[in-house]
């Protein structure tokens, strides 16, 4: 039986195997891709729409989001 990835492995996965580029970022807007199973995505967050992706996915929540948020935000 094989085990699906969650999100957030997955884009752990994305991180170590280099396929997130962030291209660019000023104070609170971010724009990044991501390459996915075979297709790159375009990212983004703006402080008044928050984060977006251009993927399929009907969650704010995919993996390359998550890959993206955990290279970018501040921790406390």
């Amino acid at each position: 039986m094989t085990t699906r990835e969650n999100a957030e492995a997955k884009a752990r996965r994305y991180l170590c195997e280099g396929r997130l580029t962030v291209l660019y970022v000023r104070g609170q807007q971010i724009r990044a891709t991501c390459r996915g199973d075979g297709t790159l995505y375009k990212l983004r967050h703006y402080p008044t729409d928050g984060w977006r992706c251009d993927c399929p996915a009907v969650s704010d929540n995919c993996a390359h989001l998550i890959a993206c948020r955990l290279v970018t935000e501040a921790k406390p």
